[in-house]
């Protein structure tokens, strides 16, 4: 069975939500990569419902994992969301504590299958599909075709209307570079990042951030995950979902504890709670908008449209590898 069928990816400065007692025993530190609506969501769910108290401070994943290389300073205990690739790299870097969740069976494949290839270091809880976003309103002023395949990006018509997250720090854009890499091969990549590089006007420390300038109609374009801006698509008919022809990638935000974390068990029982349909359901329905891990949780209004799905085999096992991930991303800073 292919990654595609088991298939049916920001990210933030630092922001700390919190009500707990600092230094108090019980209270997890979480660091969360989803988007922050979704973290403090979390946060006040896993409090009112379970007791869990928590302090939550929002970061990109790749923000988090560097922090955690960094020999994670803070003393945090859990990394819940943000794009799986760098939780398995934080993984095969021995930097996670194992996970055992007492309700595996109730969680879909691709869930069961990052805590698998992560040595039991990591779940998925989340997934999302990656896309082109465009403003409509502002192609049109420029007398500008809306691109269709990740190739149209380096177009030089583009010079300068895309604005991405940096991959160094944007899960989102790591996702979007491993992607290419995936579809095209040899120069030819090569030649694709470059092209798109040329056109990229700047890029921000998270892939949500990047939207900002896209929806206030700064540039055209911009790369981010659907269930970030399905929201915003409901209130602004400039903007627009673009499923590039050649497929696409997808992420599937995980969760993790953090190796010494002296709440390891505590840890456990959050993880193992955000993968609750009680939990996910919210989620789904009004906040975070992905597809959650659990088979009873309700299908995010999201991802309604099946032309969304068309996926390519994404390897998140190679693609989360350190040499693999420093390839790509040396490639991309060395390029001007």
């Amino acid at each position: 069975m292919t990654m595609k069928n088991l298939f049916l990816f920001f990210i933030f400065n630092s922001f700390v939500f919190s009500n707990a007692v600092i230094g108090q025993e019980s209270t997890l530190k979480v660091y969360c990569s989803a988007k922050p609506d979704s973290c403090l969501w979390l946060k006040e769910r896993m409090d009112s419902v379970f007791k869990i108290a928590s302090s939550v401070e929002v970061k990109s994943s790749g923000d988090v994992l560097h922090l955690i290389e960094a020999g994670n300073k803070e003393g945090f205990d859990i990394w819940w969301g943000g794009t799986g690739d760098t939780h398995l790299k934080a993984a095969e870097n021995d930097l996670l504590a194992p996970i055992r969740l007492n309700n595996l069976d109730q969680q879909l494949f691709w869930s069961r299958n990052i805590l698998e290839i992560s040595g039991q270091r990591s779940v998925g809880i989340y997934a999302g599909i990656l896309g082109i976003m465009v403003n409509k309103r502002v192609l049109t002023e420029l007398n500008l075709d809306v691109p269709q395949c990740w190739s149209d990006l380096g177009d030089t018509r583009y010079k300068s209307q895309i604005i991405i997250g940096d991959p160094n720090l944007s899960g989102t854009a790591y996702t979007f570079l491993s992607t290419l890499f995936q579809i095209y091969k040899g120069k030819k990549t090569r030649q694709i990042v470059s092209d798109i590089k040329q056109n990229v006007r700047r890029t921000t420390n998270s892939g949500h951030k990047a939207l900002s300038p896209l929806i206030a109609g700064e540039n055209a374009i911009s790369i981010a995950f659907i269930h970030d801006v399905v929201s915003v698509l409901d209130d602004n008919d400039d903007l627009a979902v673009v499923i590039p022809c050649e497929g696409t990638g997808y992420e599937i935000g995980a969760a993790s504890i953090i190796k010494n974390s002296s709440q390891a068990k505590a840890a456990q029982n959050f993880i193992e709670k955000s993968t609750y349909p009680e939990v996910q359901n919210g989620l789904a329905a009004d906040i975070g908008l992905q597809l959650y891990s659990n088979i009873n949780t309700v299908k995010s209004r999201a991802y309604f449209d099946d032309r969304y799905f068309n996926l390519i085999n994404y390897d998140f096992f190679t693609y989360s590898r350190p040499q693999i991930r420093k390839r790509i991303l040396d490639l991309w800073n060395e390029l001007d």
